[in-house]
């Protein structure tokens, strides 16, 4: 079956990736579709950008069967994307940890292994110190899939960027002619009064992001085990990478400038290669 798909797989018949339209499109910003995008691009997989506005999501999934993978804290399902639509097969994948494992298991021979079965799971070995932090849409575990390894470390992960998003969320690129309906719907999923509540600005920012650089020690000292780096496991990159790479896309898209800058100093700048590495080799924007 894969060798089939791979066969018939082609520039003229990629596959579709849905990904949130922005004024800063044809690039991701959220931090899962751009998983989804490093994911496709590491694969050497074609495809092509289907692009959808934060409020027609749900409509769009619901067109294509694709049920939500998440759900809000008041449990109504949660709409959101990527998705991964392949004609060829005609499956329709709608979560970014399932579209790595579908993309694996259609295209074994093309690109580079996502899971490689040499990988050292010391490096995936990941415990977010905001692990235990309630989130209004609870983070997806995966829990049970295959590559577990790599769905733990994927959960820690958002876990530890989930929990400092709000840094960003004011400069989130809205689509000007929807802007303020997204916000109100943001305002309302985040159990806020209004969107000034987001901001976040003066002593409290930089209290904020002190913490933030605190809580990615650990994540930051995994990439300095295999010294040639600047991936985890050195100069092979692995989902795992991607993973982080996906929310450095996020950070790297809508942190004001300065900001950025600064992050890119954190611990000896591992997050700045990594970022340069996955943006350079792997980050297509089509």
């Amino acid at each position: 079956m894969a060798a089939a798909a791979t066969s018939k797989m082609t520039d003229s018949n990629p596959l579709i990736l849905y990904d949130i339209s922005s004024p800063i499109a044809p690039r991701s910003y959220a931090p899962n579709p751009s998983k989804a995008r490093l994911a496709l691009s590491f694969k050497c997989v074609p495809f092509k950008t289907t692009w959808v506005d934060i409020l027609d999501i749900s409509g769009v999934r619901k067109e294509l069967n694709c049920p939500a993978t998440r759900k809000f804290d008041d449990g109504s399902d949660y709409y959101t994307l990527p998705m991964l639509r392949d004609s060829v097969s005609g499956r329709v994948v709608g979560d970014s940890f399932d579209i790595a494992n579908y993309l694996e298991d259609m295209f074994p021979d093309l690109g580079g292994c996502l899971f490689p079965l040499g990988s050292t799971n010391t490096t995936l070995n990941y415990e977010s110190p905001n692990k235990d932090t309630a989130f209004f849409a609870p983070l997806t575990s995966n829990q049970g899939s295959k590559n577990e390894a790599y769905a733990r470390f994927n959960m820690h992960v958002d876990a530890t960027f989930s929990a400092y998003v709000v840094l960003v969320a004011q400069y989130l690129p809205f689509n000007p002619n929807t802007a303020e309906a997204a916000r109100a719907l943001f305002v309302k999923r985040a159990h806020l009064t209004s969107w000034d509540d987001i901001s976040v600005q003066g002593e409290a920012r930089e209290q904020l992001k002190a913490a933030f650089k605190v809580a990615l020690t650990s994540l930051a000292r995994l990439f300095t085990v295999n010294e040639s780096g600047p991936y985890l496991e050195g100069k092979q990159a692995t989902y795992a990478d991607l993973i982080v790479g996906g929310w450095l896309n996020m950070l790297f898209s809508t942190m004001p400038e300065e900001e950025w800058q600064d992050f890119r100093a954190w611990h000896n700048g591992v997050f700045a290669r990594l970022h340069d590495a996955l943006q350079e080799n792997y980050f297509i924007c089509k």
